[in-house]
């Protein structure tokens, strides 16, 4: 029997399905783990497709988004000594308490087993309720180090976390080597076959969430008709948007989800991006609807002149490769994570986008207008945040090995 002191391994058992943005972090925390020789990493996922191929030990989620692990993973986690809950956003009461209890289960297991508990890149919030909060606080009493990806989830745990656990950085896409692996896709090609600027555009599903005890995924058909009547607003004013960039600049406008097709339809922006692409009936508005592997995606975006992002990832992926990126912010995380990137006049919160469209048209026309300059303005933000991030990450690991 493998004895605590003699455990070694870190193992990454966070369940992320079709989530291009989480898939994308955890891909970039994966790579640097490598780079910085760790080389007992154990990967929890949904698909082979959906972890770089770096040799580390794969392993199917069980059941009950593995709260009950495979017989593999029940084995790796006894012989494992630390726990990366890596990337994402999961501390928050906005949709449902059912995330954090969920979370306090789960930690309480892995604590009881021996391991220590980083969360690194992690965002959070918002805390809206008095459970939330109490379940919040027990959470972290729980972690060893929390790494928060910006300063509203830094601000937001740090007083409720054990002193010096909690720590500032950046999201795990802003961490070295990330853009190294691209692939080129066929279909995806044919999408840059113009001399004209090519803008991507993600819209999502919102204004559906409330504090609900049953979470969205459980009730998708309530949620939506509570938030048909907003997301139609949320439409008008995207296709107001695409027009305008069409007649100003002739620009080739591509539809991008955040998620890959067919795997959570319920969450899948496609839904949304479909209706948007029928109703402007525009050829040179291409809807980007075939799975994509992730270098693939990764190189997609990459080809952007511009993007346009509701969901947060589509914009920090974007800027993660050097393209320009706005984001359209419908909670306080967009507009923390653009401002300490230190570009914070490239979020517009939704609220505004939907009264008035011109708010991020005026700010996309403003980067055309100087494309090369606002490219070197990207590479710069983005070379600060990496160093940032390695940084925090070397030190992190050196602790632990001294």
């Amino acid at each position: 029997m493998t004895t605590h002191a003699q455990r070694q391994g870190y193992l990454l058992p966070r369940v992320i399905y079709g989530n291009r943005g989480d898939l994308a972090s955890r891909w970039a925390l994966l790579r640097v783990l490598r780079t910085l020789g760790l080389e007992q990493v154990v990967v929890f996922r949904d698909s082979p497709e959906d972890v770089p191929e770096v040799g580390y030990t794969q392993v199917p989620y069980g059941r009950l988004r593995n709260l009950l692990p495979t017989k593999q993973g029940a084995r790796l986690l006894r012989e494992a000594s630390h726990i990366i809950w890596g990337v994402g956003l999961d501390i928050q009461d906005d949709s449902s308490l059912a995330k954090l209890v969920y979370l306090n289960v789960l930690f309480d297991r892995y604590r009881r087993a021996g391991l220590t508990i980083w969360c690194l890149f992690q965002g959070a919030g918002p805390l809206k309720t008095s459970p939330g909060r109490w379940l919040t606080r027990r959470l972290l009493k729980r972690i060893d180090c929390f790494v928060a990806r910006d300063p509203g989830t830094y601000q937001l745990l740090e007083p409720l976390s054990e002193p010096g656990t909690c720590l500032l950085g950046h999201d795990a896409i802003f961490l070295p080597g990330f853009t190294k692996e691209t692939k080129a896709d066929p279909c995806a090609d044919s999408l840059f076959d113009t001399d004209q600027p090519v803008i991507g555009l993600n819209i999502r599903q919102w204004y559906h969430f409330s504090s609900n005890v049953i979470p969205y995924q459980f009730a998708t058909r309530r949620y939506r008709e509570r938030s048909m009547a907003e997301m139609e607003k949320l439409e008008q004013a995207t296709q107001d948007l695409v027009r305008r960039l069409r007649d100003t600049f002739d620009a080739r406008v591509v539809l991008l989800s955040a998620y890959q097709p067919d795997v959570q339809d319920w969450e899948d922006d496609l839904f949304w991006l479909l209706r948007l692409h029928d109703q402007l009936d525009d050829p040179d508005v291409r809807l980007a609807d075939w799975e994509l592997s992730m270098p693939a995606y990764f190189n997609l975006m990459s080809r952007l002149d511009v993007m346009i992002g509701m969901r947060l990832h589509s914009t920090l992926i974007a800027l993660r490769h050097g393209v320009p990126a706005l984001n359209i912010s419908y909670t306080l995380k967009g507009r923390d994570i653009m401002m300490h990137l230190g570009l914070g006049e490239w979020v517009v919160d939704l609220e505004d986008f939907v009264v008035d469209s011109t708010c991020v048209f005026s700010k996309a026309a403003a980067i055309l207008d100087d494309l090369q300059g606002q490219r070197a303005r990207t590479a710069n933000a983005v070379q600060r945040a990496v160093r940032m991030n390695q940084e925090l990450l070397e030190t992190l690991l050196k602790e632990k090995r001294a």
